[in-house]
């Protein structure tokens, strides 16, 4: 799912909330500003990450490649969990 489809469906989300009743309506957008901060750190973080990989990469690709590889691994396990095929 790209990042743009999933700022729309919050945006959908809102729009549903903000038909509902008060209190359904606060908890719900609560909820979406978590994700929507979640996913902002999320990003941020890889961003960073990347950043600091590209030190390396004037130097060895290959090392380079690999740095980013086990960089992702491990910003994706700690936001997505384990994946399945490990």
């Amino acid at each position: 799912m790209s990042e743009g489809k999933i700022y729309q469906l919050i945006n959908q989300k809102r729009a549903f909330l903000r038909q509902a009743t008060k209190d359904y309506a606060t908890g719900g957008n609560d909820m979406l500003d978590d994700i929507n901060s979640a996913l902002q750190e999320a990003k941020d973080e890889l961003v960073h990450n990347l950043e600091l990989a590209s030190c390396l990469k004037e130097e060895d690709k290959a090392t380079y490649q690999q740095e980013c590889l086990n960089m992702y691994s491990t910003w994706y396990e700690k936001w997505f969990g384990k994946p399945l095929n490990q």
